[in-house]
Parts: C-alpha cells; sequence; structure tokens
C-alpha cells in the first residue's frame, strides 16, 4: 500500500512537472506583421530628403561636398518604394535664380545609388561641386530634389537653409 501510494506521488508529480512548461503566463509576443510587397504601379508622391553637413574635401577651406539620401514613398504604402525614373538635386542660393550646381541620375546610375535600409529602400548619394566650379562663398544655401517618374510626374523635396560655412571667405 506504501509502494502504491509513493508510485502515486511520482505519477502525479511527473505530471505536473510535465505540464508546467506548457502554461504562458503573462502577455503573449505580438505577430510580426505581414507587410505586402509594394504596389505594381507604385509611384514616388512624396519625397523625405535627408542632407548632411557638407564637407572641404579638396583642401581649399571651401565646403564642396555632402551626403543626400531620399525615401521616395507612394501615399497607398506604408514603406518606402522602388521605382523609375530620374532624380535631381540642385544646390541653390537663395538670391540667384540659377543654381550653383545640378546632378541627375536615371537608370542604372540610379538604380546602383539603391540601398536597402530597414525600412525600406534608400537612394543615398555623395555629391560634390566640380573642382573647377568657383566656391561656394554662401552663408547658407538650399538643396531642392525632384523625382520625375516614366510618365513625366515630378515630386519634389527641399532642404532650405542649410548652413555652408565658408572658412576661407
Amino acid at each position: 500500500m506504501a509502494i502504491a501510494r509513493i508510485c502515486s506521488a511520482v505519477l502525479v508529480c511527473l505530471g505536473v512537472i510535465v505540464t508546467a512548461g506548457c502554461v504562458t503566463v503573462g502577455p503573449r509576443p505580438v505577430p510580426k506583421p505581414r507587410i505586402a510587397p509594394q504596389p505594381h504601379d507604385a509611384q514616388a508622391d512624396v519625397l523625405l530628403l535627408n542632407v548632411g553637413p557638407p564637407s572641404d574635401t579638396d583642401g581649399d577651406t571651401f565646403p564642396d561636398t555632402f551626403q543626400a539620401s531620399t525615401h521616395m514613398f507612394d501615399e497607398r504604402y506604408q514603406l518606402p518604394v522602388r521605382v523609375d525614373g530620374t532624380l535631381i538635386f540642385k544646390l541653390l542660393v537663395d538670391s540667384e535664380p540659377e543654381p550653383i550646381h545640378t546632378w541627375r541620375f536615371s537608370g542604372r546610375e540610379l538604380q546602383r545609388r539603391i540601398k536597402v535600409a530597414q525600412v525600406g529602400p534608400v537612394y543615398r548619394f555623395r555629391l560634390q561641386v566640380p573642382i573647377d566650379a568657383p566656391p561656394v562663398r554662401e552663408r547658407f544655401v538650399s538643396v531642392q530634389c525632384l523625382f520625375e517618374d516614366t510618365s513625366g510626374h515630378v515630386t519634389q523635396a527641399w532642404h532650405r537653409g542649410m548652413p555652408w560655412l565658408s572658412v576661407g571667405g
């Protein structure tokens, strides 16, 4: 009889131990959202332009280079999209109608600039004013980013009042 009780107690303890791992206490992990692929006819309705501070890469004491990145968004989709077209950057001084310099990227050159960030594609550039151009002697400049898709639709973004500090001027 004592052996039967011991066996019963051991079986009950084993049952408790085995089923104890199956109980979930606390909040359950939130399932990862499923994000559908971008629309097949995605277009750049909104541009997000980020511009880094200028630097002097040729040693003449005037800034001549800056980093720019652009995320393109289709209003129907929650993440940045990848689209074909032409991306144009213009470095401007507010008092002048013509840009100091313009950079154009399209086709393979534009596609080579795509990096995959955690949130999706981003277009990254290192933009340099040509060495034979006169130095930019302005305290502040603006950067305009234009995207023209293959159908001719144009979207733009601005970074106004970027400090362009020139030590030599």
